[in-house]
């Protein structure tokens, strides 16, 4: 699974999005990786489940999440969505507001994808510091995808 493949494979980059909260937010990426056929709608209902049972455990660095359910919950081939918000959503974790205008949603088909390719590869666009700041300013997935190695 490659994070720029995946997003280019599944037309899956929403730029400047508008959500009322985090699980229309949610909403949004899963919808992109429904769309593509990546994912069956019960994904969504799975990070929704999950993220109510457990708060949201996928904030990953400030101002960006990455929401996903276990592969079993509805994912049909490993795939990313990348969604940008006009206006933040806010999560609540450990008793703080948290507020979040990137998410990448990923869908992995086991745990070992999950591990070794989804967190690695999100985690190396966010080694330069400055990404955040490009990906929330970007204006088209071509501004994006020039960020991804």
């Amino acid at each position: 699974m490659n994070l720029k493949e995946a997003l280019i494979e599944n037309n899956s980059i929403s730029l400047q999005c508008e959500a009322k909260d985090w699980k229309d937010a949610i909403k949004l990426g899963t919808n992109l990786l429904e769309k593509s056929g990546a994912i069956t709608e019960d994904y969504y209902h799975a990070i929704v489940e999950n993220t109510q049972k457990y708060g949201p455990y996928y904030i990953i660095i400030p101002g960006v999440a990455m929401p996903h359910a276990r592969p079993e919950a509805g994912v049909i081939k490993d795939s990313f969505s990348l969604i940008t918000l006009k206006e933040p959503v806010i999560f609540e974790k450990d008793g703080a507001k948290e507020e979040v205008y990137i998410l990448i949603t990923l869908a992995a088909t086991s745990a070992e994808n999950h591990n070794e390719f989804g967190i690695v590869q999100v985690a190396d666009l966010f080694e330069e510091e400055n990404n955040i700041e490009k990906i929330k300013l970007a204006k088209n997935p071509e501004d994006i995808l020039n960020l991804i190695r």
